[in-house]
C-alpha cells in the first residue's frame, strides 16, 4: 500500500511480534516493494515478550543497532512519564552520551498525550493496575482539551504527573533530538504551530495526524488542529527530515478497503506536500 500510494519510505514500529523484529523479514519486504525503512519506532514501553529486553533503554539501544542494518536514519523513543523513574534516569544521564557514540542514528524523543484521570489518585492507582483490561481502565481517563467542569465533582486530576515526568517542552529541548506528534499535542489543547516556537532542541522525526476531542490519529485533513500552518512553519524552519502520516484505521473510511484508504492517504500525501510548497 505504501508503494502504491507513492511514500517515499515507511516508519516500522518494533517489538511487537517475532516478524517486526526481524531484520531479514523486514529488508525482504522492503526489497520487495521497493520501500525504503526510514525511521523506527522503539517498542512500547509496557511490551513484554521474550525477543526483546526487558527495560525501556535497552529497548532503545537495540532499536538503533536495528536502523543501522536498516540504513534507517531515525530512532523514535517516547519520554519518560512520572512512574520510570529508571528509564528517566537513563535518559536524562546516559543518553547524550550514548547518541554521541551513534551519531548516525538520531533517537527522537517523543512528546505524549496529557489526560486526566477521575477519582483522583485512586483512580491512578487502579489505571496503572494492569490487570484490569484497558478497555476497562481507560473509562475513567479523559483527553485535557475535552476537560468541562461538570467533571470537577468526580476529582480529576492528571493521569502522569507533569512535574515528575520529561513531557513538559522545557524538558524536551536538553535532548539532542525530539519528535513531534501533533495528535498528543491536541490532547493538551495545544495548537502544534504554537508549540513549534517553543521547540529549541534539534527535530528529527514528526508524527503527523489531526485530533478530534478524545479522538487520536485523526488523518492530516481531518481534525481541529491547523495543520497547514504547522507545515508551513516546519518548512520555514527548514526541517528536512521525516513525516509520518500516523493513522488510526478507525479514522479511514473502510480500513478494509484498499482502493478507498489509498485514496484517502494519496489525498493527504498531496495536501502535505501543497502545506510545503506554500512556505516556499
Amino acid at each position: 500500500m505504501a508503494a502504491r500510494c507513492g511514500f517515499d519510505g515507511v516508519e516500522i514500529i518494533v517489538g511487537r511480534n517475532r516478524e517486526f523484529s526481524d531484520i531479514s523479514f523486514i529488508k525482504q519486504l522492503s526489497n520487495k516493494y521497493k520501500m525504503p525503512v526510514k525511521a523506527l519506532h522503539s517498542p512500547f514501553n509496557s511490551w513484554q515478550n521474550d525477543m526483546w529486553p526487558k527495560t525501556p533503554h535497552e529497548k532503545i539501544m537495540r532499536t538503533v543497532e536495528m536502523a543501522r542494518r536498516l540504513e534507517a536514519g531515525v530512532v523514535v523513543a517516547h519520554t519518560a512519564l512520572s512512574n520510570e523513574d529508571e528509564y528517566k534516569k537513563w535518559l536524562i544521564n546516559d543518553l547524550k552520551i550514548f547518541q554521541a557514540k551513534n551519531l548516525d542514528i538520531k533517537i527522537g524523543i517523543e512528546n505524549m498525550p496529557r489526560k486526566y484521570i477521575l477519582f483522583g489518585r485512586l483512580g491512578r492507582l487502579l489505571f496503572n493496575f494492569k490487570k484490569i483490561a484497558f478497555k476497562y481502565r481507560k473509562k475513567i481517563a479523559y483527553d485535557i482539551a475535552a476537560h468541562d467542569n461538570k467533571y470537577n465533582i468526580l476529582r480529576p486530576i492528571e493521569l502522569d504527573d507533569i512535574k515528575r515526568s520529561l513531557n513538559d517542552v522545557e524538558l524536551l529541548n536538553k535532548f539532542d533530538y525530539i519528535t513531534i506528534d501533533t495528535t498528543h499535542l491536541g490532547t493538551w489543547n495545544c495548537e502544534p504551530h504554537e508549540y513549534l516556537d517553543k521547540i529549541t532542541t534539534e527535530i528529527a522525526h514528526v508524527h503527523l495526524s489531526n485530533y478530534e476531542i478524545s479522538r487520536e490519529h485523526r488523518l492530516p485533513k481531518d481534525g481541529r488542529l491547523d495543520l497547514a500552518k504547522f507545515l508551513f512553519n516546519l518548512k520555514k524552519r527548514k526541517y528536512s527530515g521525516g513525516i509520518t502520516i500516523e493513522a488510526d484505521p478507525r479514522c479511514l473510511e473502510n480500513h478494509r478497503s484498499f482502493e478507498t484508504t489509498s485514496k484517502q492517504l494519496i489525498e493527504n500525501i498531496d495536501y502535505i506536500k501543497k502545506s510545503f510548497d506554500n512556505a516556499l
